[in-house]
């Protein structure tokens, strides 16, 4: 196997902040005569030349007591954040300057050997402190399994026990192993989030093995957290591949095998996207985005709960279908006020999803969107009384009437507001 070292591949990758603290904890490893490794995805997009702010390092010993005393031989530079005895994992955390607002995270983890005492359960840890290759060889891809030495002797060379950097320029997702997706289901969808993400393609034997363990039935309606948090980042990436794929490759039998299949899921697929793009800037935040995807589809409240989603997980998916269920009311929506009534309760994700289904009525989703869900009133309850009002329910009554003259273009100013109150 050719040796090869990633140094100019470091050096241009990974930030400055992240290289400093890294170079703290290979001085520590060297004294101590630690063995320590970035390994997984930050590895991989250091080929690639992608940036990656999640620092990984595994420790072919005890990550708990490197993490001791990377604190100790650092003092007032680094902490430790967290630690997980069970498993042998830590966090540290390091302030690079005396302002303290250059920190830097990064997560420790002790090699181990792991096995899987039976399908799609979670494994089993069989010992901890191994040799790099058992560690490496329980991991999902080839792209990544692959660790960089950080000790100064073999600094940046690649290990690559199982050719993930040649996968990786031949653009291929590879599993370990024959039984890599019975062990874990979850992985499946893990290859689509890559394959999409870096645009590469399943090699034929992992291809296979995946068709084979979703044609096998065992895992249907599997669902369960782990399957939730990969559905969240593969639809996250905003690309309709992903749906398409999903359906079309039956990956979909994980979540729900009853799930109804829209008939034309391609083109529905690359308008959510559109949508999605179109309207960002209205997502409070992009950690949503694949909700919007789930509330193109027509998932039962029961297969939400599986997915152990939250309420307002629930409530987002639910209500896109529920939009479109009264979508005549949107269509016969004579006012500006009408408009805002529709959409008044609904989450912007919810409103995204029936918009990609209904894109006939893109012109009021548009109007709510870009005018009507910011009109507010100046006058409240608290102005009522100062004008002499007694409080009761027609408070409320005249106050939603003023929203509603508002909205129409009835009234515009503060002004008018108080005169609308004082004629109600």
């Amino acid at each position: 196997m050719t040796t090869v070292y990633l140094i100019e591949e470091y050096e241009h990758h990974i930030p400055e902040n992240i290289k400093k603290a890294l170079l703290f904890c290979s001085k520590v490893a060297d004294e101590a005569n630690i063995p320590i490794f970035l390994i997984g995805g930050i590895v991989r997009d250091i080929i690639i030349s992608r940036k990656n702010f999640d620092v990984d390092i595994t420790v072919q010993g005890n990550a708990v007591e490197f993490a001791k005393l990377v604190q100790e031989k650092c003092p007032g530079i680094c902490q430790v954040k967290e630690i997980h005895d069970a498993f042998k994992t830590a966090k540290i955390q390091f302030i690079l300057n005396d302002n303290g607002d250059e920190c830097v995270k990064i997560d420790l983890a002790s090699t181990r050997k792991e096995s899987y005492p039976c399908p799609a359960c979670l494994p089993v840890i069989e010992k901890i402190g191994c040799e790099l290759y058992e560690d490496v060889i329980r991991r999902d891809f080839t792209i990544n399994s692959m660790a960089l030495s950080l000790n100064q002797n073999s600094f940046c060379q690649l290990i690559d026990y199982l050719s993930g950097y040649s996968d990786i320029h031949q653009g291929l997702i590879r599993i370990l192993h024959h039984n890599s997706f019975i062990d874990d289901p979850t992985r499946i969808i893990r290859a689509l989030k890559f394959s999409v993400r870096f645009g590469y393609k399943l090699d034929d034997e992992t291809q296979k093995l995946m068709h084979e363990c979703l044609n096998s039935r065992r895992f249907d309606n599997l669902a369960g957290e782990r399957v939730k948090l990969e559905l969240k980042q593969a639809l996250n990436i905003n690309n309709a591949e992903v749906l398409t794929r999903f359906i079309n490759e039956n990956i979909y039998r994980l979540v729900d095998t009853e799930l109804e299949i829209p008939p034309n899921i391609d083109d529905l697929s690359k308008k959510c996207e559109q949508t999605v793009k179109e309207n960002m800037g209205f997502l409070y935040t992009d950690e949503n985005i694949w909700l919007i995807y789930l509330g193109v589809l027509l998932l039962s409240r029961e297969t939400l709960e599986k997915l152990y989603m939250s309420n307002q997980e629930q409530e987002i998916v639910i209500n896109a279908d529920m939009l479109a269920q009264k979508k005549h009311t949107l269509a016969s929506a004579k006012t500006r006020f009408e408009v805002y009534e529709f959409f008044e309760k609904s989450r912007i994700e919810s409103i995204l999803a029936f918009l990609t289904k209904n894109y006939d009525l893109k012109d009021k989703v548009d109007l709510y969107l870009n005018e009507l869900q910011d009109i507010t009133l100046s006058i409240n309850g608290d102005t009522l009384i100062k004008m002499g009002m007694q409080p009761g329910p027609n408070f409320g009554k005249l106050l939603r009437e003023a929203l509603r003259a508002k909205i129409n273009g009835k009234i515009i100013t503060h002004e008018e507001e108080i005169e609308f109150a004082k004629s109600f």
